[in-house]
């Protein structure tokens, strides 16, 4: 089973909090980053986000999702595998 639902700190003391995955099997949530490499203050980031679901038992999902900073002009996606 692959759960990424709740919260989720770093070594780097960033924080990400993850909602259920939907029906549709994406879901939504905040980033917090702690690395600090511009001037302007840190704002809470929202995510978006779609995981696999397995067809079968044994199979390990993928997931991606995008963080759109709310400080910088830019965003990020992260992709993983359960």
């Amino acid at each position: 089973q692959c759960d990424l639902q709740g919260l989720w700190r770093n070594e780097l003391g960033s924080n990400m909090t993850l909602s259920a995955l939907d029906v549709d099997g994406t879901f939504s949530g905040s980033y917090h980053t702690a690395v600090a490499a511009t001037d302007k203050q840190i704002l809470v980031s929202p995510l978006q986000g779609a995981q696999q679901h397995p067809a079968t038992k044994g199979q390990e999902p993928t997931f991606g999702f995008t963080v759109q900073w709310q400080f910088a002009d830019s965003t990020t996606v992260f992709t993983g595998q359960c």
